[in-house]
């Protein structure tokens, strides 16, 4: 046998995967189950997968394994077995102006979603940036609770987003706030030289004066939280220059830890007694607005 029939030969055994049996594709979808049954809100596949491989040992922490779970995920979904709605997909929207049914429908709606501007009267301005269209739908809630912008910076973000981005930061230096940015990336070589990226163009390039905050990954949350590490891709151009010795992605972190970050980052910057006050006045406009609907209905 020739040597390139050798090695035909070696690729195709390789290429045979083992099928699950029942019992292991009913305790696959147990700790689906599982893990969904304990989760606030929604989640990443991605996450879902850090927690089956890394965590539980279920299935191998390998990009094949990850494949497979999203084809069992998928006829599952369609089965009925695990809900559409356990999974966050942020990258579908639509540009659509508010309507509404009549006055009485639009005040309504007004009091349902009116909220105070709780940062007018604070000396800070912070926004939440996230690499990841999946991570902003785990944080949203928790910045949005305390009026928190969060932006999905893609990785590299583009220089018209940060051109954008720069104006909203300097309108509020220009009103005496301190402007701090929250960052949350993969730990790898490519987020890091994201993150640096943005900052530069943001300060250098653009001329803002800002507080560029790295909340997550970071090396020290790697041990106390046991994220699952992985090698440093060979084809990432960047590693050359990477200092450290284990990448970690951004959706091996708990959901629930993220929250808790992002939550501690923000109400850091709060002052209690100037926020108290406009909640005070939040809640008594609310109240003014619900005795109009009960007017106009």
């Amino acid at each position: 046998m020739s040597p390139c029939g050798s090695r035909s030969t070696k690729t195709k055994r390789r290429s045979i995967k083992r099928r699950r049996t029942a019992a292991e594709m009913d305790t696959l979808l147990m700790a689906i189950h599982y893990i969904l049954a304990g989760e606030e809100s929604t989640i990443s596949v991605r996450h879902l997968f850090y927690r089956l491989s890394s965590t539980m040992g279920i299935i191998e922490k390998t990009e094949v394994a990850y494949h497979s779970l999203v084809a069992h995920l998928s006829r599952w979904r369609r089965a009925g077995e695990v809900p559409w709605s356990a999974f966050a997909d942020s990258t579908r929207w639509h540009i659509r102006k508010p309507t509404f049914d009549g006055i009485a429908d639009a005040l309504q709606r007004t009091h349902e979603t009116y909220r105070r501007d709780l940062w007018s009267n604070q000396p800070h301005y912070c926004e939440v940036w996230v690499e990841k269209d999946t991570i902003a739908s785990m944080v949203a809630d928790v910045a949005g609770e305390f009026g928190v912008p969060v932006f999905v910076c893609r990785g590299f973000a583009s220089l018209s987003a940060l051109y954008s981005a720069a104006q909203v930061f300097k309108e509020a230096a220009a009103s005496g706030k301190k402007v701090t940015v929250f960052h949350l990336g993969d730990y790898d070589p490519s987020g890091h030289a994201a993150a640096d990226a943005i900052e530069r163009t943001l300060t250098q390039d653009f001329g803002c004066k800002l507080d560029f905050e790295r909340l997550a990954i970071l090396p020290g949350q790697i041990e106390r939280l046991n994220l699952p590490t992985r090698p440093t891709k060979e084809t990432d151009s960047r590693s050359a220059n990477w200092t450290g010795t284990e990448c970690v992605e951004l959706d091996s972190m708990l959901p629930a830890d993220m929250r808790a970050i992002v939550e501690v980052a923000i109400t850091d910057l709060i002052e209690p007694y100037a926020w108290q006050k406009l909640q005070e006045i939040e809640a008594a406009e609310r109240d003014s607005l619900a005795k109009i609907c009960a007017k106009a209905a």
